[in-house]
């Protein structure tokens, strides 16, 4: 149990290139019309779900949804499974529209997300070097960890900058916890989680395996690389209960419903709410909390509930206008209200706010 919880989203990994979810889809655009035959097998998936969104424009005859948004698109394809109804797709044809916007998401992420390369070395990017490096001042020597972290990110930005400064990771997929390891609970999935098919275990993919099954040949006068750890996670040799495990990663969609990924993701989800409900210092950044994420909103109002004396509620967002401050001010009770602050600062600029007010 953690005495500072850092909440991020999207925005913390903007600075390493991730896109916002707000322009998700049209970095996957880009990316489907710039550069289609670094798509490889993967071209056809985005050409489905660039399809099955134009085909959705027709609901706006009676009804309003944000086809701009990836969170908004990846919901409605889940509601028309469980309805089994999307326009102009075939019942049996959705299954294969949701793998395909799983295949999108990670795909865009992989390309789109560079880590620098120095003295032939892969290094993490910018932000997040320095909030492990953060991590690390807060974290004393031979005791339990102070930190953790929840994050609604897909990407592994922030998992290879654990593991670039030897930080060990617990993602907490079972109830067994590491109390010498910072607790990484990714509420959404991660590109390098693949699912055993026989227990449905969630197994993650160390970068030492990774590395080891798919090492970059050579690295000599290169800027950037991508790890493109999601679609080679069928090809690293991965194995649980017997058996080689070909799985692509874990995407679980930003919606209410996720009661079929309840078995894998339970335990990251009841870590988080011990995690909430034991935290003194709450710090938020790169997350604007959207009015859909019930999910969260119900996570943090009843995981919340504990003996811990709140002291510090702090919201970090470069957004114009006053959305995200008056949507954290309504999730929060009026207890901690006073403990509550929000400043219009970027993820790299939260990190020296947080080290200046907590370490001086």
């Amino acid at each position: 149990m953690s005495e500072i919880v850092f909440i991020l989203g999207a925005g913390a990994s903007k600075e390493a290139g991730a896109p916002l979810m707000a322009d998700f889809l049209d970095r996957a655009d880009e990316l489907r019309k710039s550069k289609r035959e670094e798509l490889g097998q993967f071209k056809t998936d985005f050409d489905l779900v660039f399809e099955a969104i134009s085909a959705l424009q027709s609901v706006h005859s009676k009804s309003e949804l944000d086809l701009d948004n990836i969170e908004s698109v990846f919901a409605a394809f889940e509601m028309g499974r469980t309805i089994n109804k999307l326009p102009t797709i075939p019942g049996d044809k959705i299954a294969a529209l949701l793998k395909s916007i799983r295949r999108l998401i990670f795909i865009t992420l992989e390309k789109t997300v560079a880590f620098p390369v120095r003295d032939e070395k892969i290094f993490p990017g910018a932000p997040y070097d320095a909030f492990v490096g953060l991590l690390q001042l807060l974290n004393s020597a031979g005791r339990e960890k102070r930190c953790s972290i929840i994050t609604f990110n897909y990407d592994v930005v922030l998992d290879y900058a654990l593991f670039h400064q030897v930080e060990g990771v617990d993602y907490c997929l079972t109830e067994t916890t590491s109390p010498y390891s910072t607790p990484l609970l990714k509420l959404h999935g991660s590109l390098n989680w693949a699912e055993c098919p026989k227990c449905n275990e969630i197994i993650p993919v160390t970068f030492e395996h990774y590395f080891s099954k798919r090492g970059f040949m050579s690295l000599k006068g290169l800027e950037y690389v991508n790890l493109n750890i999601g679609s080679n996670l069928s090809s690293v040799g991965l194995e649980h209960c017997g058996q080689t495990i070909n799985s692509e990663p874990v995407i679980v969609p930003p919606t209410w419903n996720k009661a079929e990924y309840n078995k894998g993701l339970q335990s990251v989800w009841r870590r988080a709410a011990v995690e909430l409900a034991n935290a003194e210092n709450i710090f938020v950044s790169g997350y604007s909390l959207p009015e859909s994420d019930y999910f969260f909103r119900y996570l943090y109002a009843l995981g919340s509930v504990g003996k811990a004396r709140i002291k510090r509620f702090w919201v970090f967002d470069p957004a114009v206008g006053e959305g995200v401050r008056t949507r954290f001010q309504e999730l929060i009770g009026k207890g901690i209200m006073s403990r509550f602050k929000f400043e219009k600062a970027t993820f790299n600029n939260s990190i020296k706010i947080i080290r200046k007010a907590l370490l001086g």
